[in-house]
């Protein structure tokens, strides 16, 4: 790998449609010291072949890891960050290709982030071609177990960057000190609380998050896992939710908290549509899958 001041690092899995407009806006970027680390977990469109043409196309340069089968988002970023510490780059930032941007992302990462000298960072995200906030800041809610996104007043009232406590890794910048602290992401999440079990693991040993509302991107949500509330995410954010709570409180709350999220999760199923997947969620997480 040709040295690179950062790695961005995201994993394609069935990612062809939104591949074009990705890389698009990467080949469109004023700042071009980077390279773009591309894992793709065994897709069965033709994403690793499109991505490979739209890099030499757009001028992009790129790493590729090809994997067998679909090892899941947190196994495939751990891969680039692997990829990226052993090239000796010491900044990367974990993408979704499900986005889009404007020509300055990188120079306002440059800016923002690492001028900043921030251990960690992430940004504002609208949903999709719309003004909705999809993200504007976040926190880890103690008692629900998740990561909360806030909600579009109180984000519109965050003017200036400001420490956060949880934020999705659909774009998050990280010094690679941060893996060297908490380790690399918890693999066995595959997909969904992945993110929220890092940003966990960052506060629990003192590492800052910071949130930039100056800076901001597009997320068409879902570009992979079918959406928010499909079979497989209502099946999989279900299950882990319980190990994140294994994980994560002490014996003496643990049932508190598993009791809450299963009363929410009964709350759930009173929709037939979501019922099916989110019991196979449970009765994974009771058998230990």
């Amino acid at each position: 790998m040709k040295e690179s001041s950062i790695a961005l690092i995201t994993v394609l899995f069935n990612s062809e449609k939104h591949l074009p407009l990705f890389f698009q806006c990467l080949g469109q970027q004023t700042d071009k010291d980077f390279i773009v680390i591309i894992i793709d977990n065994a897709s069965n469109d033709s994403s690793l072949i499109l991505a490979r043409t739209l890099a030499k196309e757009n001028s992009v340069r790129c790493e590729f890891i090809e994997n067998g089968t679909n090892l899941g988002i947190a196994t495939g970023n751990n891969q680039g960050v692997e990829r990226a510490r052993e090239s000796g780059v010491r900044r990367v930032v974990l993408i979704n290709n499900d986005i889009s941007c404007d020509n300055y992302l990188i120079a306002k990462i440059r800016e923002r982030a690492i001028d900043s000298d921030f251990p960690a960072w992430t940004c504002l995200s609208y949903r999709g071609d719309t003004q909705e906030r999809w993200f504007g800041g976040g926190y880890l809610s103690w008692w629900r177990a998740r990561g909360i996104h806030y909600d579009q007043l109180i984000s519109e009232r965050i003017t200036e960057p400001t420490v956060i406590t949880y934020a999705p890794t659909c774009l998050m910048y990280l010094k690679m000190e941060v893996f060297e602290k908490i380790g690399l992401m918890d693999d066995k999440y595959f997909v969904y609380y992945d993110d929220t079990d890092f940003c966990k693991r960052m506060m629990d040993v003192g590492i800052t998050l910071t949130y930039d509302p100056t800076v901001s991107f597009r997320h068409y949500v879902g570009g992979s896992s079918g959406g928010e509330f499909s079979p497989f995410s209502l099946r999989i954010n279900t299950r882990n939710k319980f190990y994140y709570i294994d994980k994560h409180y002490r014996t003496s709350i643990r049932w508190l908290i598993k009791g809450i999220a299963i009363l929410s999760k009964l709350m759930q199923m009173l929709d037939k549509r979501r019922r099916g997947p989110i019991w196979e969620g449970m009765r994974e997480a009771f058998k230990g899958v």
